[in-house]
């Protein structure tokens, strides 16, 4: 009884010990990082800040995943990632705060299809915040568009339509489910999250050339062998941090910065014809440009017509009056029609008019 007493305090010291080194942790981490201004001073201070010397806890890295040394925070130990928290919480703050904020509109969707899909990591969920700042707008220098930033090779052989009635880039629950799968195939070439990332970034086939070129086999490798471009080079960094800020809003800083908007009020209405959003407007007294904003993909204010109705995304409220035979209420839109007809010798303007039975001026 005396010996099991004896081992019952060791437990509880031991776990007081812990709790009191990672409160130290937190302490020590976290206050690196309370400029709200960037300077040279401050980003130098937290790239040469030393974990082993500065704070009394911090796990190794290791051979780790990346996304295990998120979770316990040791990947703080790299420099790089010290360095992009530094600056998005400095001069990347605002950005990073109406990122966050648009995220909440979005999020419920994106969660629920990382739920339909556990073997991947969680984390990836924050990838938008990296790529478009979570708006599904979002369009680079080089054309990528929407929460996931595909380009038109990418988004084509991932099934994403872009015609003249939709860019599903755009949509939020299309390009994230492309996102799942480019993202596995990625990590199954691949076989490491870090690798995965950077190829997400620069393709695969540049990260596969640069780790060949230079025998690498971690990102940190390659960062270190500076064979990747410059922006490829940052990403893996980038996202890291900008993760971290996400999910550690409170101990960073930001918690009281950041307006919460949710999109849990959302519902999805199918609407068995082309209609033009105004109709949809008026009856449901929403502003157009916030049912554009809750349809990113469209192409205009028009809603394409499809064989079993397009799911429109719309308040809870506003469903509710469209299912009560709001919807038979309203005008369709006329699609014009088309025909092809190729042009002979001799067809004057006339000529084909009267061919198709329709009048000039």
């Amino acid at each position: 009884m005396k010996f099991t007493r004896i081992i019952a305090i060791a437990i509880i010291s031991a776990t007081a010990i812990i709790a009191l080194n990672q409160n130290l942790l937190s302490w020590g981490i976290f206050n690196l990082f309370t400029d709200v201004e960037y300077s040279e001073e401050g980003l130098q201070k937290a790239e040469n800040f030393d974990p082993d010397r500065d704070i009394l806890y911090l796990p190794k890295i290791e051979e780790r995943d990346i996304f295990e040394t998120m979770r316990d925070l040791s990947i703080i130990r790299k420099k790089e990632v010290r360095k992009y928290l530094y600056i998005y919480l400095t001069s990347g703050r605002e950005y990073v705060k109406r990122g966050i904020t648009r995220s909440y509109l979005h999020k419920d969707t994106i969660d629920r299809i990382f739920d339909e899909n556990p073997d991947l990591p969680r984390e990836l969920t924050l990838l938008p915040l990296l790529e478009s700042g979570f708006n599904p707008f979002a369009v680079s220098r080089s054309r990528a568009t929407g929460l996931w930033q595909f380009v038109g090779n990418t988004s084509s052989p991932l099934g994403l339509k872009v015609n003249s009635w939709v860019d599903e880039r755009r949509s939020v629950e299309k390009s994230t489910r492309a996102a799942v799968r480019h993202l596995r195939t990625l990590h199954r070439i691949f076989k490491r999250w870090d690798l995965a990332l950077a190829a997400y970034n620069g393709g695969s086939g540049h990260v596969g050339r640069a780790m060949e070129k230079s025998g690498a086999r971690t990102i940190w490798e390659l960062n270190r062998a500076k064979v990747l471009r410059n922006e490829t080079d940052e990403y893996v960094s980038r996202f890291i941090a900008l993760a971290l800020i996400y999910n550690h809003q409170r101990l960073f800083g930001l918690n009281d910065e950041i307006e919460k908007e949710y999109g849990s009020d959302i519902e999805t209405v199918r609407v068995p014809f082309s209609v033009h959003l105004k109709y949809i407007s008026e009856m449901t007294e929403i502003p157009r440009e916030d049912i554009r904003k809750m349809n990113p993909e469209l192409q205009d204010d028009i809603i394409p017509p499809s064989t079993d109705g397009y799911p429109l995304k719309i308040t809870a409220r506003a469903a509710d009056i469209l299912h009560n035979d709001g919807i038979a209420r309203i005008e369709p839109h006329r699609i014009p029609s088309f025909r092809n007809y190729r042009i002979k010798s001799g067809d004057t303007i006339a000529s084909i008019a009267k061919l198709f039975k329709k009048k000039t001026n």
